[in-house]
């Protein structure tokens, strides 16, 4: 297959945006108050993803998405579109539904009995002349939402007022991102863990690489988390991206060189060097992307062809602002995604997702989990408390301190976070959220 890909050794760098220093305080952790205005300022004029499309195939099949207390309807209509509304009755506010996907002809509320169309629209109602404004059909609906496909994944967003999908993500991210055909992957991987911490408390810890080396020494052997061969850099609307390169040890890694990057070089066919000098290791990279180049196409990874080089070896972290971590490797795609509790701002609802390409004759795939590798076919959702089964090593990890950080921020011995040149992603994140908050957005 002809490669359309442009042969670049790394992402473009983008001119930062002058960040202000707002100050980061614990308040915006534990306050009950402060979780109610993200919910009024931020969370409600934001885009969010509600499934994956390929769930709901046919006219009538839906998916429920959750964010906070709010709850979202999201259906295949018969054109083949998708139309969204709030999972709300507009007769005495019961859910219509409690998903997380189904089928249905037309919604029917389960208090009264109410029914609705896949347009939204009241079209039964038990008793509808005995109402004291009239009856209710054709007159009352589900109050809708603005929904878009994109990456082979249904977004919605709750303010009808709403810049485009492409607008609010930008034109890297769009590009970036679309050249792994996520719309040809499936998910092998679907869990999410209530666990004990703010969801900004596991926002932050995807916005910074600075951890890695002490919660996640397990990566240094194969992934570079700083210097040169790693790059931070913020994009527009609150968004961040960091690149780091793979298939070759982190320049914070001591000792001989350690699985699991031999057995990544042997996927290829490139033999570990007898001397392993830093110019040899960095080549290491690029016999990698030669191979695919090379043997891609023959191998069933056709999406290589769209690929830049740095693609083809490297890990890029998109951190799409307020809450979706979108992780692109060459081989699958991961999604982290924190989402507000409820009602309770010191918890949060902590989704983990892996996509892989669907490969002629691979029944199974590695599992970023641990354990027996993955049938290649849409997994069955999990639902669990943290704790109570594992989301994979370096999720577990994540999590573990998430609920340590949550208990320190509060002490009255903490006042504000004091950040290095790392974590600026974080801060770009913040002061973003401080925008939706004063209303300047």
């Amino acid at each position: 297959m002809e490669s359309d890909a442009v042969k670049n050794d790394r992402p473009a760098e983008i001119d930062r945006p002058q960040l202000r220093g707002d100050p980061i305080t614990a308040r915006r952790y534990i306050s009950r108050d402060y979780f109610q205005q993200e919910l009024d300022n931020m969370w409600r004029k934001t885009w969010h993803i509600a499934g994956l499309a390929y769930q709901a195939p046919d006219s009538g099949d839906y998916l429920v998405a959750e964010v906070g207390p709010e709850s979202v309807i999201v259906v295949r209509r018969a054109d083949g579109s998708f139309s969204g509304y709030f999972n709300v009755c507009p007769h005495r506010g019961a859910r219509v539904s409690e998903g997380p996907y189904g089928y249905a002809e037309r919604f029917t509320c389960p208090y009264h009995g109410w029914q609705f169309d896949l347009d939204g629209r009241v079209v039964n109602v038990p008793g509808a002349d005995d109402f004291m404004r009239g009856n209710p059909c054709e007159k009352l609906g589900l109050q809708s939402v603005v929904v878009e496909e994109l990456f082979g994944m249904v977004w919605f967003n709750m303010d009808s007022d709403c810049e485009s999908l492409a607008q609010y993500l930008g034109e890297n991210i769009t590009t970036e991102i679309g050249a792994y055909r996520i719309e040809e992957m499936v998910r092998v991987l679907d869990m999410t863990a209530a666990t004990d911490c703010n969801w900004k408390v596991l926002s932050d810890n995807f916005n910074e690489a600075y951890h890695v080396q002490i919660v996640h020494p397990e990566l240094m052997p194969y992934i570079e988390t700083q210097g040169d061969f790693s790059q931070i850099d913020l994009l527009p609307n609150g968004h961040n991206r960091g690149w780091f390169a793979s298939y070759q040890p982190s320049t914070l890694h001591e000792g001989p060189i350690q699985e699991p990057l031999p057995s990544l070089l042997g996927e290829w066919d490139i033999p570990v060097p007898d001397e392993p000098t830093q110019e040899k290791l960095r080549q290491l990279r690029m016999d990698v992307q030669k191979k695919k180049r090379e043997q891609g196409s023959a191998r069933g990874f056709n999406h290589y062809a769209h690929l830049e080089d740095y693609q083809l070896t490297d890990y890029i972290i998109y951190n799409i602002f307020p809450n979706s971590v979108i992780t692109v490797g060459p081989d699958g795609v991961q999604l982290l995604r924190p989402r507000p509790h409820p009602s309770d701002p010191a918890r949060c609802l902590f989704d983990h997702w892996w996509l892989v390409p669907r490969i002629d004759g691979r029944t199974h795939t590695p599992s970023p989990a641990g354990g027996p590798p993955l049938p290649v076919e849409d997994a069955e959702h999990e639902a669990f408390v943290y704790g109570e089964k594992s989301l994979g090593i370096t999720a577990d990890q994540d999590l573990s301190i998430g609920a340590i950080q949550q208990h320190g921020l509060g002490s009255a011995g903490f006042k504000e976070f004091y950040l290095s040149e790392t974590e600026i992603r974080l801060q770009n994140f913040h002061e973003r959220l401080n925008d939706y908050l004063n209303g300047t957005v």
